[in-house]
Protein backbone atom coordinates (compact mmCIF):
# COMPACT_ATOMS: atom_id res chain seq x y z
CA UNK A 1 0.00 0.00 0.00
CA UNK A 2 2.78 2.10 -0.72
CA UNK A 3 1.30 3.92 -3.45
CA UNK A 4 -1.78 4.96 -0.96
CA UNK A 5 1.03 6.81 1.70
CA UNK A 6 2.37 8.69 -1.52
CA UNK A 7 -1.26 9.97 -2.61
CA UNK A 8 -1.85 11.06 0.77
CA UNK A 9 1.30 12.87 1.40
CA UNK A 10 0.72 15.11 -2.18
CA UNK A 11 -2.78 15.79 -0.91
CA UNK A 12 -1.42 17.07 2.39
CA UNK A 13 1.64 19.08 0.01
CA UNK A 14 -1.56 20.85 -2.15
CA UNK A 15 -3.38 21.52 1.09
CA UNK A 16 -0.22 23.44 2.92
CA UNK A 17 0.27 25.16 -0.34
CA UNK A 18 -3.55 26.46 -0.25
CA UNK A 19 -3.60 27.68 3.21
CA UNK A 20 -0.11 28.84 3.03
CA UNK A 21 -1.67 31.40 0.48
CA UNK A 22 -5.02 31.99 1.50
CA UNK A 23 -4.45 34.44 4.29
CA UNK A 24 -2.56 37.30 2.17
CA UNK A 25 -5.59 36.43 -0.15
CA UNK A 26 -8.46 38.70 -0.95
CA UNK A 27 -11.46 40.36 -3.01
CA UNK A 28 -14.83 38.89 -3.51
CA UNK A 29 -15.77 42.36 -5.01
CA UNK A 30 -14.43 44.78 -7.01
CA UNK A 31 -12.24 47.24 -5.39
CA UNK A 32 -12.05 50.92 -6.59
CA UNK A 33 -9.52 53.33 -6.32
CA UNK A 34 -10.44 56.76 -5.42
CA UNK A 35 -8.97 59.77 -5.41
CA UNK A 36 -9.78 61.76 -1.83
CA UNK A 37 -7.89 65.23 -0.95
CA UNK A 38 -5.07 64.25 -3.33
CA UNK A 39 -4.29 60.81 -2.44
CA UNK A 40 -5.59 57.48 -3.81
CA UNK A 41 -7.37 54.98 -1.90
CA UNK A 42 -8.34 51.41 -2.54
CA UNK A 43 -11.63 50.63 -1.61
CA UNK A 44 -14.73 48.22 -1.87
CA UNK A 45 -17.33 51.00 -2.33
CA UNK A 46 -17.67 53.12 -5.45
CA UNK A 47 -16.04 56.30 -5.42
CA UNK A 48 -18.10 59.14 -3.82
CA UNK A 49 -20.91 60.98 -6.84
CA UNK A 50 -20.83 58.08 -8.58
CA UNK A 51 -23.44 55.41 -9.37
CA UNK A 52 -22.96 51.94 -10.87
CA UNK A 53 -19.22 53.01 -12.43
CA UNK A 54 -16.66 54.66 -10.77
CA UNK A 55 -15.48 58.19 -11.64
CA UNK A 56 -12.81 59.62 -13.63
CA UNK A 57 -9.98 59.16 -11.95
CA UNK A 58 -11.06 56.02 -10.14
CA UNK A 59 -10.66 51.81 -11.52
CA UNK A 60 -12.82 49.53 -10.94
CA UNK A 61 -10.58 46.08 -10.77
CA UNK A 62 -13.19 42.81 -10.84
CA UNK A 63 -12.46 40.26 -8.85
CA UNK A 64 -11.12 37.59 -10.89
CA UNK A 65 -8.55 40.13 -12.78
CA UNK A 66 -5.33 41.55 -12.37
CA UNK A 67 -4.93 43.78 -9.54
CA UNK A 68 -1.79 45.30 -8.04
CA UNK A 69 0.20 43.68 -5.30
CA UNK A 70 -2.12 45.35 -2.78
CA UNK A 71 -4.61 43.30 -3.12
CA UNK A 72 -3.01 39.65 -3.22
CA UNK A 73 -5.33 38.79 -6.14
CA UNK A 74 -4.13 37.56 -9.68
CA UNK A 75 -5.64 36.43 -12.85
CA UNK A 76 -4.39 33.36 -14.17
CA UNK A 77 -5.48 34.76 -18.05
CA UNK A 78 -3.10 34.82 -20.73
CA UNK A 79 0.10 32.94 -22.00
CA UNK A 80 2.60 31.54 -19.57
CA UNK A 81 5.95 29.61 -20.22
CA UNK A 82 8.88 27.74 -18.48
CA UNK A 83 10.43 24.64 -18.57
CA UNK A 84 8.68 21.62 -17.12
CA UNK A 85 9.71 18.13 -15.89
CA UNK A 86 7.34 15.15 -17.09
CA UNK A 87 8.13 11.82 -14.64
CA UNK A 88 7.05 8.97 -13.67
CA UNK A 89 7.25 6.23 -11.16
CA UNK A 90 6.24 2.60 -11.33
CA UNK A 91 5.73 0.98 -7.56
CA UNK A 92 7.59 3.75 -6.25
CA UNK A 93 10.44 3.58 -8.53
CA UNK A 94 11.60 5.94 -11.10
CA UNK A 95 11.08 5.60 -14.86
CA UNK A 96 14.46 6.59 -16.40
CA UNK A 97 12.65 6.42 -19.68
CA UNK A 98 9.53 8.64 -18.56
CA UNK A 99 11.53 11.54 -17.25
CA UNK A 100 12.49 14.63 -19.94
CA UNK A 101 12.87 18.26 -19.25
CA UNK A 102 11.56 20.51 -21.92
CA UNK A 103 9.72 23.57 -22.96
CA UNK A 104 5.65 24.36 -22.26
CA UNK A 105 3.74 26.84 -23.39
CA UNK A 106 0.32 27.20 -22.03
CA UNK A 107 -2.47 29.38 -22.77
CA UNK A 108 -5.23 30.07 -20.31
CA UNK A 109 -8.86 31.45 -21.69
CA UNK A 110 -11.07 33.64 -19.31
CA UNK A 111 -13.99 31.41 -20.46
CA UNK A 112 -11.61 28.75 -18.09
CA UNK A 113 -10.29 26.88 -20.97
CA UNK A 114 -6.16 25.70 -20.99
CA UNK A 115 -4.22 24.92 -23.96
CA UNK A 116 -1.16 24.12 -24.37
CA UNK A 117 2.13 22.19 -26.05
CA UNK A 118 5.43 20.82 -25.39
CA UNK A 119 6.72 20.32 -28.97
CA UNK A 120 9.56 18.81 -27.71
CA UNK A 121 8.27 16.00 -26.49
CA UNK A 122 5.05 16.09 -28.41
CA UNK A 123 2.55 16.57 -25.22
CA UNK A 124 -0.03 18.98 -26.17
CA UNK A 125 -2.45 19.56 -22.88
CA UNK A 126 -6.28 20.77 -23.34
CA UNK A 127 -8.98 20.96 -20.05
CA UNK A 128 -10.51 23.47 -17.57
CA UNK A 129 -9.11 25.71 -14.96
CA UNK A 130 -11.54 27.00 -12.22
CA UNK A 131 -11.56 29.19 -9.27
CA UNK A 132 -9.67 27.68 -6.36
CA UNK A 133 -9.74 28.22 -2.38
CA UNK A 134 -7.87 31.42 -2.82
CA UNK A 135 -7.53 34.53 -5.16
CA UNK A 136 -4.10 33.00 -6.41
CA UNK A 137 -5.33 29.32 -6.42
CA UNK A 138 -6.39 27.66 -9.64
CA UNK A 139 -7.44 23.91 -9.69
CA UNK A 140 -6.79 22.07 -12.81
CA UNK A 141 -8.59 19.38 -14.83
CA UNK A 142 -6.39 18.39 -17.58
CA UNK A 143 -5.80 15.53 -20.62
CA UNK A 144 -2.50 15.29 -21.96
CA UNK A 145 -2.33 13.56 -26.13
CA UNK A 146 0.22 13.02 -28.40
CA UNK A 147 3.25 12.79 -26.00
CA UNK A 148 5.98 10.78 -27.32
CA UNK A 149 6.77 8.65 -23.85
CA UNK A 150 2.68 7.30 -24.85
CA UNK A 151 2.15 6.53 -20.58
CA UNK A 152 1.73 10.08 -20.30
CA UNK A 153 -1.34 9.82 -22.73
CA UNK A 154 -4.17 10.27 -20.14
CA UNK A 155 -6.34 12.66 -17.79
CA UNK A 156 -4.62 14.33 -14.52
CA UNK A 157 -5.62 16.72 -12.16
CA UNK A 158 -3.12 19.75 -10.58
CA UNK A 159 -2.97 23.32 -9.44
CA UNK A 160 -2.06 26.06 -10.41
CA UNK A 161 -0.34 29.06 -7.90
CA UNK A 162 0.71 31.92 -8.89
CA UNK A 163 3.33 33.45 -6.77
CA UNK A 164 2.49 36.88 -5.09
CA UNK A 165 4.45 39.39 -7.67
CA UNK A 166 1.96 37.57 -10.35
CA UNK A 167 4.83 37.25 -13.32
CA UNK A 168 5.17 33.39 -12.42
CA UNK A 169 3.30 30.81 -10.91
CA UNK A 170 4.37 26.91 -9.72
CA UNK A 171 1.90 24.68 -11.79
CA UNK A 172 1.50 21.10 -11.26
CA UNK A 173 -0.25 18.04 -12.56
CA UNK A 174 -0.53 14.60 -11.52
CA UNK A 175 -2.19 10.98 -12.75
CA UNK A 176 -2.57 7.13 -11.06
CA UNK A 177 -3.19 4.11 -12.97
CA UNK A 178 -4.70 1.36 -10.76
CA UNK A 179 -1.56 -1.31 -10.44
CA UNK A 180 -1.83 -3.95 -13.07
CA UNK A 181 -0.71 -7.58 -13.14
CA UNK A 182 3.13 -7.63 -14.46
CA UNK A 183 3.21 -4.03 -14.23
CA UNK A 184 1.96 -2.77 -10.43
CA UNK A 185 1.10 0.52 -9.67
CA UNK A 186 2.42 3.67 -11.98
CA UNK A 187 2.31 7.59 -10.85
CA UNK A 188 3.11 10.71 -13.73
CA UNK A 189 3.55 14.19 -12.91
CA UNK A 190 4.16 17.54 -14.23
CA UNK A 191 5.62 20.35 -12.61
CA UNK A 192 6.92 23.65 -13.72
CA UNK A 193 7.73 27.62 -12.79
CA UNK A 194 5.95 29.48 -15.68
CA UNK A 195 6.08 32.88 -16.35
CA UNK A 196 4.28 35.11 -18.10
Amino acid sequence: MQYIRMDHWNLIYWMLIAVGFALPASATAPIYRCKQDGQTVLTDKPCEGTTTTPASGATAIPPSGVVGNSSGSQSVVGDWRGQTQYQGTQNGHHMDEAHTVVPLLLTFSSDGKVSGTSPDNGCKLLGLWSPGLTSRLFPLDITLNGCSYTGFNRRYSGMMLIEANGASAQFGLQAYTPPIPGTGFRSYDVKATLWR
